[in-house]
């Protein structure tokens, strides 16, 4: 198997045009080629390959058990060739036309709104839909070609990219602390002023883990909200405590808006491991305009993401 280098696409293809045809001349009248020219090219391929691929007689040709076999791996390799000449050609081309996104109000209000701008600007034949909400949609019913998905698992009907595992803070403002102290274990919580969400499964509940033991209770809220948006800014207006998402609070953490309570605990609000992904319909390869956006917004949210929080032992 030491002169695979001889196999060329073009081979592959009059091989593919012989047993299809069942005829070595009508194939070479066909490509304009002698009928010598035609034969060598098989005799290269047996030899190549070190088997007979034709049964030769003076009407017709038929390949052999081993010829059948490489005709179906010559068919596959030509259409993957084929499939990834489509890919990279697209890559020239310029997207254009609508492409729909569907995101978390939150997620979409702070981390895809602003950056609208630059992509449609980049990208000037492209209409961008954005729509948000809370529920969960079908994108194949909606019609919505890319949608951020915030999921312990990949839906199997859909393909997509991983954004980054999603991490919990447990948090509060600077002058919080300062007033009312810090919490160190999930039991002195329930002395402090909490800040709840409550979406359409009820409200949420905290857990908390810590070597192999944990804990999970629904938080007695001073305040509790259907609206993330509201419930950040209370907790920024000295409210309370608050468990949120690092996509939510990351940033404000970085700036020391907020301060990290219980930094010793693993704190969540869902019994598995949250991620981010950017998922689409249909079949494996994205359209242009879907892969265009994914990649824009994955290099907007860079890896790992901007708003990953720090904390002060690992930002020296």
């Amino acid at each position: 198997m030491n002169k695979l280098s001889q196999i060329s696409a073009r081979s592959m293809q009059l091989f593919l045009a012989i047993v299809r045809e069942g005829n070595l001349s009508e194939v070479a009248r066909n490509e304009g080629l002698a009928a010598s020219s035609l034969s060598r090219v098989v005799q290269q391929l047996e030899l190549a390959l070190e088997t007979q691929l034709l049964y030769r007689n003076t009407r017709a040709v038929i390949a052999t058990e081993a010829g059948h076999i490489y005709a179906d791996t010559f068919r596959t390799m030509l259409q993957q060739l084929a499939d990834a000449q489509t890919q990279v050609g697209e890559r020239r081309d310029e997207p254009g036309g609508r492409i729909r996104i569907n995101a978390p109000i939150s997620f979409g209000l702070r981390h895809i709104g602003p950056k609208i701008s630059e992509l449609s600007e980049r990208y000037p034949r492209l209409h961008i839909e954005l729509n948000l909400n809370d529920d969960y949609i079908d994108p194949f019913a909606d019609g919505t070609d890319l949608l951020l998905r915030i999921a312990a698992l990949q839906d199997s009907e859909l393909h997509g990219r991983l954004i980054a595992h999603q991490q919990c803070h447990l948090v509060a403002t600077p002058a919080y602390v300062r007033r009312y102290g810090q919490p160190s274990t999930p039991e002195e919580l329930q002395s402090h002023r909490l800040l709840a969400y409550r979406g359409k499964s009820g409200l949420q509940r905290w857990r908390f883990q810590r070597g192999e033991k944990s804990c999970q209770f629904s938080p007695q809220a001073k305040i509790v909200s259907d609206n993330a948006e509201l419930l950040l800014q209370a907790a920024l207006s000295d409210a309370g405590i608050l468990l949120f998402p690092d996509w939510q609070v990351g940033e404000m953490l970085n700036r020391n808006e907020l301060v990290a309570l219980m930094p010793d605990f693993t704190a969540s609000y869902s019994p598995t491991p949250q991620s981010l992904w950017l998922l689409y319909p249909g079949g494996k390869y994205p359209s242009l305009n879907t892969r265009t956006v994914i990649d824009f917004l994955l290099a907007s949210f860079g890896s790992p993401p901007y708003w990953r929080y720090l904390p002060p032992r690992l930002q020296e």
